[in-house]
């Protein structure tokens, strides 16, 4: 069985992020995408982060209407920062005969040689790369070239950082994210400004 590793912070998921899921699962042949949100990301600061429960309860409505997507809430469930290679090596040990494979963006492939032990999650799993605005020419780095396989996903314009901008200024997030996602985010009056 492969398994597709889709981790972010989902803050909050939006359609790119259900788009370019379903077409590493189709393009790659993956049985499924496991969606892992972050709890703490090492790489983003958290002054426009919301709590982690709403992340996760986003995250599962974007996953529920789809069969081949799935929620992992290991990072969730664990305490500190968010490290990848941790994550890997527990779903290795609790699933040995699966194959895993990471999902990133370009813009992650730029940064990939800072993240904490990327040698050890390129021997771990292949990295799966889609192309995100402002890293279309992204070129993993030589040590990790063998490792990456490039996804033909469309490139969208749709960050979670537009998404919390158009909500702070009372603009229209519909069709930016699944209809869960914003009756959600309604509901709980979420990006409104402090949080």
């Amino acid at each position: 069985m492969d398994i597709g590793l889709f981790g972010g912070s989902f803050n909050p998921p939006h359609v790119a992020h259900r788009i370019v899921a379903e077409v590493v699962r189709d393009q790659f042949d993956l049985s499924e995408v496991w969606w892992i949100p972050n709890a703490t990301p090492p790489h983003k600061p958290d002054d426009e982060l919301v709590a982690v429960e709403h992340r996760l309860a986003m995250t599962r409505r974007v996953v529920e209407s789809n069969p081949h997507f799935r929620i992992c809430d290991l990072e969730v469930q664990r305490d500190g920062v968010s490290y990848m290679v941790e994550t890997l090596r527990v779903l290795q040990d609790q699933h040995p005969d699966t194959d895993f494979a990471l999902i990133i963006g370009s813009d992650s492939l730029d940064h990939f040689a800072e993240w904490h032990r990327p040698g050890e999650i390129a021997e771990r799993v292949p990295l799966i790369v889609y192309k995100r605005p402002g890293g279309i020419e992204s070129v993993a780095e030589p040590r990790f070239a063998n490792r990456v396989r490039y996804v033909a996903a469309p490139v969208m314009e749709v960050s979670g950082t537009e998404v919390r901008a158009r909500r702070r200024a009372g603009r229209s997030i519909r069709y930016l994210v699944p209809d869960a996602v914003r009756t959600y985010i309604d509901a709980h009056d979420l990006y409104r400004g402090a949080e």
